[in-house]
């Protein structure tokens, strides 16, 4: 039993720890200057942009915006946990650990954890036992071979078979002297009523095992070889599988999806074997669920396009809207492949073969086209219906973060349905409005900006290409916050400064506010210790972080005070002119709608004070 790593020995196996050596194991890394580079392992290009600093011991990926140092290289590499990678790096170093001995509760939990993933272990292995060797399973290996499955695929996956016994499973775990309320939480047991005893979930079904990015076992799922009823059975959610947040095939495509840069998202797992079987090993499905939030970010870190290859029923195509809705809130773009009616991935390759798949594939096309083209067609040539539909498509339009995509999308929506753009502009930004201010107006007055141009340019040295934060990141981060993090890094000056000032409150970017607090509450006068900032972090503000720390110290070195006081007024000037923008972009005008005459007056009484201020320059002094 592994216990709590002390603070003393992370920093032991960190110091230890060459971390061009680490991504050398991963990746060829020319020298370049005083870093190293070479080609992102996180997502596929062709011209290297990623960086190790053998110096600062960080990496940092300019194209994707991954970063960090030795523990989250191997996090991200190998689907590890903290402990875990601290562990492993450890184990190179020929470092003891030494673990703090866990409290009763912390052990209490490790050990359920662990006795759940043995008991999915073993009957994963069980399931796969069978379908290899037990006489019953004969109709399920031929099952498999008439699709195209040996052994080298049922190994590969893992793929098993459930005895149609009573209680199979459960007398082999019992063997094993492992409880049968665990093996209950985990769905793989039933309790029988009446005092009948537990009985096995799964019967005479094919079993495929559900991985972790750690590649163990936290679900199942079951499917029937013939007509029965249901076709699939999965595993309930447990403390060790939410089904939200995995993707069955994931830990087997990772590196393909980064060599691609695509991750093709299928609803079965046959359509997943079956697309693996054919070359395109970036593909993935979900459990029985719709995509989520949490899929969207996990395939966000190995993909730069997600595509959607859906059932083309009428199911199929909600399911592939509603992905859209969720990938379009999470930033990712975007695209889907559209099969023959009534074929699904599977069906469609044992037809016509993979290359006819690749030509579809080669042809897929954005989410948003498809949802217009499908909304205008299902609405038909009446008035009402048509306008509602329009309507529906400037709500997605709207959603869009890239203000160029609207313009493309709006201008393609006005060739559909033949509404001047100008007219469909004006109602978009009425629908954007409507998004963000509703709820506002009820009664929160809190300085919320609308999406709109990137802030003014904050103070920029001359000479050389202003680094930038991470691609997700972009737009919402203005360059002077860029700068100010940078120096908040550098210069205890520079952050009681930012204190005294209230600086935070100034910051529009969140994950930037975030990684600034950090900074402030672990600083001290003596320097920043960047490494001990990490595990408090989200990626994202991890990726800020890393681009921070990768540019170089002495840029300002000689008009720090300057360039700090610079900042702090830009920011200032900032969040007064994105206050003046949602009120008169958003609050007077759903005022006025509402005929609330009231709120109206105050909105505009405190947008003249505003502007004002603005004129009147506010002056910031280091």
């Amino acid at each position: 039993m592994s216990g709590q790593i002390g603070d003393d020995k992370i920093e032991q196996v960190r110091d230890r720890t060459d971390i061009v050596e680490l991504v050398s194991q991963y990746v060829d890394l020319k020298t370049s200057g005083r870093n190293r580079l070479g080609l992102c392992p996180f997502h596929a290009e062709k011209s290297p942009s990623f960086s190790v600093n053998a110096e600062r011991q960080f990496y940092h990926c300019f194209g994707c915006g991954a970063g960090g140092d030795a523990f989250s290289f191997l996090m991200q590499s190998e689907g590890l946990s903290f402990p875990d990678a601290v562990r492993r790096l450890a184990g190179r170093a020929g470092i003891d650990l030494e673990e703090r001995p866990l409290t009763p509760p912390e052990r209490a939990h490790i050990e359920e954890r662990e006795r759940l993933y043995r008991i999915n272990g073993l009957a994963a292995d069980y399931f796969h036992a069978n379908l290899m060797a037990h006489p019953q399973a004969v109709s399920a290996r031929n099952y498999l071979k008439e699709r195209g499955y040996g052994q080298k695929a049922a190994a590969e996956y893992r793929i098993g078979y459930a005895l149609s016994g009573w209680s199979g499973l459960k007398d082999h775990l019992e063997q094993h002297q492992l409880a049968a309320t665990e093996a209950r939480i985990l769905g793989l047991v039933r309790e029988g009523s009446s005092g009948r005893g537990d009985y096995d979930m799964f019967r005479s079904r094919l079993m495929f095992p559900i991985l972790d990015l750690a590649g163990r076992v936290v679900a199942f799922g079951g499917r029937v070889l013939d007509d029965g009823k249901p076709k699939y059975i999965n595993s309930p959610e447990s403390p060790i599988y939410h089904k939200g947040a995995v993707l069955f095939g994931l830990y087997q495509a990772r590196q393909a999806i980064r060599v691609s840069g695509d991750v093709l998202v299928v609803e079965g797992y046959f359509d997943q074997l079956a697309l693996n079987r054919a070359g395109f090993a970036q593909a993935v499905a979900t459990c029985g669920t719709a995509l989520t939030a949490e899929h969207a970010q996990q395939l966000k870190r190995y993909a730069q396009r997600v595509v959607l290859v859906f059932d083309q029923d009428r199911a199929g195509k909600q399911a592939t809207f509603k992905a859209m809705t969720t990938l379009q809130q999470e930033g990712v773009a975007a695209a889907a492949v559209t099969l023959p009616a009534g074929d699904d991935p599977d069906s469609f390759l044992q037809r016509q073969g993979a290359e006819a798949f690749q030509v579809r594939l080669d042809r897929a096309r954005p989410l948003m086209e498809l949802y217009m083209e499908e909304t205008l067609k299902e609405a038909g040539n009446g008035v009402e219906l048509k306008v509602r539909a329009v309507e529906q498509v400037l709500g997605k339009i709207a959603a869009l973060k890239s203000e160029l995509e609207q313009d493309l999308y709006l201008k393609e929506l006005s060739g559909h349905s033949g509404i001047e753009v100008a007219r469909l502009q004006k109602k978009l930004d009425m629908i954007a409005r409507q998004q963000r201010g509703r709820s506002r107006v009820q009664g929160s007055a809190a300085p919320i900006s609308p999406p709109h141009p990137a802030d003014e340019p904050g103070p920029q040295r001359s000479g050389g290409r202003q680094p930038q934060l991470p691609a997700n990141s972009r737009k919402a981060v203005s360059r002077t916050e860029q700068t100010l993090l940078r120096l908040l890094l550098q210069s205890s000056a520079v952050r009681t400064a930012f204190i005294e000032r209230g600086g935070v409150r100034l910051i529009h970017h969140p994950d930037v506010a975030a990684v600034m607090a950090e900074i402030l509450q672990q600083a001290t006068a003596s320097g920043c210790d960047i490494e001990s900032l990490l595990p408090g972090l989200t990626a994202p503000q991890r990726e800020i972080l890393s681009q921070a720390r990768i540019c170089d110290p002495a840029e300002f070195a000689e008009t720090l005070d300057q360039v700090a006081g610079d900042c702090l007024r830009a920011l200032e000037k900032q969040a007064l002119k994105r206050r003046s923008d949602q009120l008169w972009r958003e609050l007077i005008p759903a005022a006025d709608e509402q005929g609330d005459v009231e709120a109206g007056d105050r909105y505009r009484a405190e947008l003249s004070q505003l502007q004002s201020q603005i004129k009147g320059r506010p002056d910031w002094k280091m």
